[in-house]
């Protein structure tokens, strides 16, 4: 199917704002995504959340990018995935375990937690609304394959060494406003995922457009013809943003929308 082009949306900070008290996109939201779609453009979800966890919400979208580009689907067709190296994979819960820090390993359809009790961990699940009950424990993992970690710290220079650990394993994506962290293998980005679906479809750069407003959104915001950065977003999205749009209570997704004339 041919498509007008493609229109990739962050959630945490872009659809919902956790900080404002908005866990879900508002009516006016919802509504830009359906006449979007409506247009003939994909409406894609692209976040650093598992599919699994996803909030259900009146949003609809044409397909998904998720765990930060390492799974990708349009209309539940699987387009792009990819699971961290099993060997790097154990190397780095290693080095999480001999810090005392807490993690989960993700795929799509399940999680799995290294302790589901943990304050830190529980904080973390608190602050974006992630329900519980899709965190297994660790030890009901069958097989290690996961397209991405979530891990909480307790402090900054943990995480640091880590980052620096593994700088050549693994892209540690500090999460705003909270000790936690999404951690890739290096080089994997919302980008990728995204990419695989252009191709896919075949849809030219000029009718791409994302929008994001954290450091994992940078390489997607690069990638795409339209790169599109929220009002509050981190500093690095500044050299790759040609539009900055308002906050989420003050609908700056149906504004981008209207700007670009694409509903």
């Amino acid at each position: 199917m041919k498509y007008q082009g493609a229109v990739f949306f962050d959630y945490d900070g872009t659809l919902a704002d956790e900080k404002a008290g908005i866990f879900a996109p508002t009516p006016q939201s919802c509504a830009a995504l359906a006449a979007l779609s409506a247009n003939g453009y994909l409406a894609v979800l692209a976040t650093g959340r598992a599919k699994c966890y996803v909030p259900r919400t009146d949003a609809v979208f044409d397909g998904y990018v998720t765990t930060n580009g390492a799974y990708a689907e349009i209309h539940g067709q699987k387009i792009y995935e990819e699971f961290l190296d099993k060997e790097d994979l154990r190397q780095f819960m290693q080095a999480m375990d001999a810090l005392g820090l807490y993690y989960s390993l993700e795929d799509q359809d399940a999680c799995y937690a290294k302790d589901r009790d943990q304050k830190e961990f529980r904080q973390m699940l608190d602050n974006f609304k992630i329900p519980l009950e899709i965190f297994h424990p660790l030890s009901e993992m069958r097989e290690l394959n996961a397209s991405k970690l979530l891990m909480a710290y307790q402090e900054e220079w943990q995480f640091e060494q880590l980052a620096e650990q593994f700088r050549d394993k693994f892209g540690i994506y500090k999460h705003r406003f909270n000790k936690s962290a999404d951690v890739n293998a290096a080089g994997m980005t919302k980008a990728v995922g995204a990419r695989a679906i252009i191709r896919h479809f075949g849809i030219p750069r000029e009718n791409t457009y994302a929008i994001g407003d954290g450091a994992n959104d940078y390489d997607i915001l690069k990638l795409v013809g339209h790169g599109i950065a929220m009002e509050k977003h981190a500093a690095c999205l500044d050299g790759v943003a040609e539009l900055v749009t308002a906050g989420v209570a003050e609908e700056g997704i149906y504004r981008a929308l209207k700007a670009y004339k694409l509903i």
